[in-house]
């Protein structure tokens, strides 16, 4: 398993705070997503935390955030700009446990 975190200033001064964990297949085992921003309703960032969870590529990662935006707003960050930091942060991680695997 691997851990990472990153703290990301959005455009305009929002940041996004993400801990994010993956397993050795590169699975999301586990991630939590903060920040000075506000989802509506609260639940869906809880909804959306919870179905990342097992993604294990970004179609997958797009797919559940593109879910939850048609059921949910965002204020302070768009959808594109998760996707993409999430995408950027599950690389960052799954790239580090290829090259721990290596001999």
């Amino acid at each position: 398993m691997r851990s990472i975190h990153r703290v990301v200033r959005i455009p305009g001064g929002k940041t996004l705070e993400i801990t994010m964990t993956v397993d050795k297949d590169c699975r999301i085992a586990d991630i939590s997503i903060s920040g000075d921003f506000f989802v509506y309703p609260p639940e869906a960032l809880e909804m959306l935390e919870r179905e990342l969870q097992g993604c294990s590529n970004t179609d997958c990662i797009a797919s559940v955030v593109d879910l939850t935006s048609r059921g949910a707003e965002a204020l302070g960050f768009s959808w594109e700009q998760l996707v993409e930091t999430i995408t950027r942060l599950y690389h960052t991680a799954c790239s580090s446990i290829k090259h721990l695997d290596q001999p």
